[in-house]
């Protein structure tokens, strides 16, 4: 890219995450609202504070059922001593404030629903993420250039921050939680640091402490970036002068702890308005376990681990030879950060944070990230061949990435817990695989029914079978052209249920000459030929037009109603343009000793 244009990069980037938005997000849709999950408890202090008048956060409910109907709740209140506190801080809150009084204001103007949550306040949010990623890049721009990198080479670590990196998905698909948030505080952080550093202002300094202040209330934890103080300093020495500059007035000292505890005393008077104590820990049980971290899970494990799903960020590890090299001192501290700061991340009792993207708790550091990019940067710049080499490893890492984005987005890696096994089924796969995988060790018993077609064994509808096609052997069972209902199984449920909790998976080849089957599979209970339970899969979104295509689906079975219910599985399709069939069927009834969905 032209010199001229790099010093844009921040503005191409937020056009291309405009553009992406409006194309990816639909918050009309209850399922892709942008104030989702922990986004529904850092927001809520608005709503709260300005429209309801409500620090119990009563009006839950209401905006549950009226834009959430199809989800759970999900509820950030916390008792604490009888009194309501929201769980989450109110640092995004603060950052959203301007983006929530315009979306208030044009909803009374407009005359949308002025109730914090209809649509105008969806759309909004989301403008005020992408507004703060390009704040972020911008304060990381300036912050690349009191390191005097080359432009070409700043351009470029900003290009693969924003599009080579998770910061996609929670600036795109959750854009209400606060990480974007952090990325904006610590990237402002480190440069009014560094510009103190380098030549002392008392504003400068006012304005770091301002944002530390800010930062802490953001996401706590993060008050760690104050360990990276003295590797922004630049030197021992440098850093001793910036303390003394710091402490050697002692007006500039007050005013410095002023601004640092401005945020966290909002955060404490919230806490007493809310409870009546200025000191809460509202995440109840839920903390540290410092005496066993999963320091090299949250960084290699494909269960969202880090390096694993940003690999980007592991190369950018390579700007510490530069550091070691050129400082000891900087590269000490620096690494002093980095294990203090996933040593503590590591020791959170849910180490994962539930992420659907990687580690979404890294996503606040890659400030420090783009620092490292540009030592690597200079690592390899004086080899042609290595300079070429990781030119194109880079583009490669942005492909990468962009197609994981696509994937989890999608939900082609899916929510929850991810294996070895998990990931490389879902690698590069650009549409969703069928699968079920259930833990082992809470399984008790397991009764297998299989049929291949190849003769009749008494399953349900015979007459469906046909030798047109087939996966194996030479039969296969149809449904739709001929017959609407697929062969299929016809149990007594009772005899099945070695527990309370019972599963049953069904896997099968199927095979369609359409792009999107009309067909399902349906599990199902009855009683005298009348369901009580009924559970269709839709093989649309994972059938191959003209090819066979494994499958597997399962679900919870409730509880028996009757001694005698029967359990039943078939396919159907009543589309007689369609030539749907399935063979190998196989069917699990699966007892377990506990429900998966309460397992972490």
């Amino acid at each position: 890219m032209p010199s001229k244009y790099s010093q844009y990069i921040p503005e191409i980037v937020l056009i291309i995450y405009l553009l992406t938005f409006f194309m990816v997000k639909n918050p009309g849709d209850p399922f892709d609202r942008v104030l989702i999950s922990d986004g529904k408890g850092y927001y809520a202090y608005l709503p709260a504070i300005f429209i309801y008048h409500d620090l119990d956060y009563k009006f839950i409910e209401d905006y549950e059922a009226k834009y959430y109907g199809h989800n759970k709740i999900k509820d950030f209140r916390y008792n604490f001593e009888g009194k309501t506190v929201n769980t989450y801080f109110p640092g995004v809150a603060i950052l959203m404030l301007p983006f929530f009084l315009i979306a208030h204001l044009l909803s009374l103007i407009l005359g949308f629903q002025a109730d914090g949550y209809s649509i105008i306040y969806q759309y909004t949010m989301g403008l005020a993420a992408l507004f703060y990623l390009w704040v972020g890049l911008r304060f990381l721009q300036a912050l690349l250039q009191t390191h005097h990198f080359k432009k070409n080479h700043i351009a470029g670590i900003l290009i693969l921050i924003a599009m080579g990196t998770n910061i996609n998905y929670y600036v795109l698909k959750e854009g209400a939680m606060s990480h974007v948030y952090s990325f904006a505080a610590i990237s402002a952080f480190l440069l009014f640091v560094k510009q103190a550093a380098l030549k002392f202002r008392i504003p400068k300094i006012l304005s770091a402490a301002l944002l530390y202040g800010l930062i802490v209330i953001i996401r706590p934890t993060n008050g760690l970036v104050i360990l990276l103080v003295p590797f922004v300093a630049g030197s021992a020495s440098e850093f001793i002068r910036l303390m003394k500059n710091t402490f050697q007035n002692l007006k500039t000292f007050l005013a410095i702890v002023a601004a640092g505890g401005f945020f966290p005393f909002v955060m404490m008077l919230l806490w007493y308005m809310q409870s009546g104590h200025w000191i809460v820990y509202s995440y109840g049980e839920n903390g540290f376990d410092f005496s066993n971290p999963y320091f090299f899970q949250i960084l290699f494990s494909f269960e969202k681990g880090w390096f694993v799903y940003t690999p980007l960020t592991f190369l950018a590890l390579g700007g510490l030879i530069t550091l070691f090299r050129k400082s000891r001192f900087r590269f000490l501290w620096l690494l002093f950060f980095l294990i203090s700061f996933v040593y503590v991340q590591s020791s959170w009792y849910c180490w994962t944070f539930t992420s659907n993207f990687g580690n979404r708790t890294f996503i606040d550091i890659y400030p420090l990230i783009g620092v490292l990019l540009g030592y690597f940067f200079l690592l390899i710049n004086k080899n042609k061949i290595l300079k070429y080499f990781f030119a194109v490893l880079f583009g490669l890492i942005l492909i990468l990435n962009s197609i994981q984005f696509y994937q989890h987005y999608k939900y082609i890696f899916p929510p929850g817990r991810i294996d070895f096994e998990i990931y490389k089924d879902s690698f590069l796969r650009m549409v969703p695989a069928a699968r079920v995988r259930l833990p082992e060790n809470i399984i008790i018993s397991r009764q297998v029914f299989e049929n291949d077609f190849e003769k009749d064994i008494g399953w349900l509808n015979y007459a469906s079978v046909t030798d047109t096609l087939a996966f194996s052997g030479e039969f296969s069972s149809g449904a739709g052209k001929k017959h609407p209902y697929s062969s299929g199984l016809l149990v007594d449920a009772k005899p099945l249920m070695k527990s309370e909790f019972m599963w049953v998976t069904v896997s099968a080849q199927i095979f369609s000459n359409q792009k999107k089957s009309l067909s399902q599979l349906v599990i199902q209970l009855e009683q005298n030929r009348q369901h009580y339970f009924y559970k269709p899969f839709y093989m649309s979104e994972y059938n191959r037009k003209n090819k066979w295509t494994f499958v597997e689906f399962g679900c919870m079975i409730p509880p028996l109603r009757h001694d005698d219910d029967k359990l039943k599985v078939y396919f159907f399709n009543f589309n007689q343009d369609e030539f749907f069939l399935m063979d190998d069927l196989k069917i699990e009834a699966i007892s377990l000793s506990a429900d998966p969905a309460d397992l972490k």
